[in-house]
């Protein structure tokens, strides 16, 4: 093969990689495309000079970002120079583990330098995920949805196992390239790597088929609302400020709706009913009022009720927050748990920000908690829920096209590492109970359904995991990794100087 063949062979190399990275994320979650898609990346890299290969898997991760997330971060409403500098910040993110493998990783010899890519590509996960104002969006765990058994995995490491597992694998292919003339060591490097992930297969296979069964109980989530939102609606009006005369019919119809539902589900039998994520629209004086109505509901059916209120200020114009918060009311009509959210602040600034302490209620069935929406995208903070032994986690959402259904999946990955059951009950997206698997109980798509009711016999025992019982041990075993192998492969290239 001649040199112009190599290089149009090794383009294509890259722009296959690129592709199935950014089809593999956000949008399209295709989750055997994020495990090819690094090695032919990686294969690129290894092929070409450190600063020729680096600045061009920049550029590759910078599309592969916009593939994947760039609608859903234009959707966010900052437009589109937001997601151009997001994907110049991830873009060099992720671009960061394949310059420490070429720089580092032929430092070492051995089947040991296939560690060098997965420990950077994890710890580097670790550190955004914790630091980042915007949660775990972009972490690489979420590109395996629906794969079970390699999702228990979380219930050991937390999600970043999974980013581990998937690096270290392309890591091993590439190789296994270089060495397959080596074929007694080559096959020593692959059984190695094919025994780690046939021990997590079988993990997860064993922890899926021999669960327990677990008493459940009737969880009920309503979406009142049309095929338009209350704020589409509002929107069309000539005013559209919640104080208008013309809003206040819309408002008190859509709390009817509510209330009328939850009724119909009490009596079909539901023991928890909970809202989506701006049901509760209205203003500050007319927040008693409501909460009052929800007390008589909840005391009349004998369930417990999980309405967010998002209250906003009498006078639009006075400078005051408004409040997104979720109560959960007790059979007996008495609020047993008031919880303000927390995430999300960054795109939200003109409310009132939660302290993230999660509050949790005694049922007879099981303890129950909630948060809202963006706040399952911190799973530092939901770790809460693990430690104070929580059956069922209420994730009250508001989601759009755009971010349908990955929210709803990300939120799947706290379940599991939390040992509880979830239900996420969305306006404008998927509505979705979980088991502490991850096992899907029901499922309603607000745009493909007309009733967008969700109803569910869930699990309310909680199932102790490694991850909440021992913490992030598997993140700091990463980092520490991390430092010995930058060590020892500086002092393996000392020597060979």
């Amino acid at each position: 093969m001649n040199t112009r063949s190599n290089k149009n062979y090794s383009i294509l190399l890259l722009l296959a990689g690129t592709l199935l990275v950014g089809f593999s994320m956000g949008r399209w979650l295709f989750p055997l495309a994020a495990w090819i898609g690094p090695v032919l990346i990686m294969r690129y890299a290894r092929d070409h000079k450190v600063g020729q290969g680096f600045l061009s898997i920049i550029a590759a991760y910078f599309l592969a970002f916009l593939i994947g997330f760039g609608a859903i971060w234009v959707s966010f409403g900052n437009g589109p120079l937001f997601a151009i500098i997001l994907a110049v910040f991830y873009g060099l993110l992720w671009s960061l583990p394949y310059l420490a493998d070429r720089l580092a990783g032929r430092r070492l010899t051995g089947f040991a330098s296939t560690l060098v890519y997965p420990l950077v590509a994890a710890t580097l996960e670790f550190v955004n995920i914790y630091t980042n104002p915007v949660g775990m969006w972009g972490a690489t765990g979420f590109t395996q949805y629906g794969d079970l058994p390699l999702m228990q995995l979380a219930s050991v490491t937390g999600m970043i196992g999974i980013t581990f597992l998937l690096g270290w694998f392309a890591s091993v292919a590439n190789w296994a390239w270089e060495n397959r003339m080596r074929g007694a060591k080559m096959l020593r490097g692959l059984a190695a790597f094919g025994g780690v992930v046939a021990a997590v297969y079988l993990f997860g296979f064993l922890r899926l088929n021999l669960a327990p069964t677990i008493e459940t109980v009737r969880v009920a989530g309503i979406t009142a609302s049309p095929s338009r939102t209350l704020s589409q609606r509002l929107q069309e009006l000539p005013d559209p400020d919640l104080a208008s005369p013309a809003a206040r019919p819309l408002i008190e119809a859509h709390w009817d709706a509510y209330f009328n539902e939850t009724t119909r589900e009490a009596q079909a039998g539901a023991k928890v009913v909970v809202w989506p994520e701006l049901a509760g629209v209205g203003l500050a004086s007319d927040e008693a009022s409501h909460i009052a109505r929800a007390q008589e509901v909840a005391r009349q059916n004998g369930i417990y009720l999980a309405i967010p209120l998002l209250t906003e200020p009498n006078d639009s114009d006075s400078g005051q927050l408004s409040e997104n918060k979720l109560l959960v009311i007790d059979p007996v009509g008495e609020i047993v748990m008031e919880h303000v959210k927390y995430g999300g602040r960054i795109f939200e600034r003109n409310r009132i920000q939660g302290d993230g302490k999660l509050q949790t209620v005694d049922t007879p069935f099981g303890v129950l908690s909630g948060i809202i929406c963006y706040d399952a995208d911190y799973p530092a903070i939901v770790q809460q829920s693990g430690q104070n032994s929580t059956g069922l986690l209420l994730v009250p959402s508001s989601d759009w096209l755009e971010i349908h259904p990955l929210h709803t999946y990300m939120a799947v990955f706290r379940a599991i590492e939390n040992g509880m059951s979830l239900v996420r009950q969305v306006e404008g997206g998927e509505s979705i109970a979980v088991d502490p698997y991850g096992r899907v109980l029901a499922q309603t798509n607000f745009f493909g359904s007309t009733d967008r009711t969700l109803v569910a016999q869930v699990p309310v025992k909680h199932v102790p995991t490694l991850y909440t019982s021992i913490g992030n041990w598997f993140e700091w075993l990463l980092l520490a990794g991390f430092l010995f192998t930058i060590v020892w492969a500086l002092v393996a290239g000392r020597k060979e100087n």
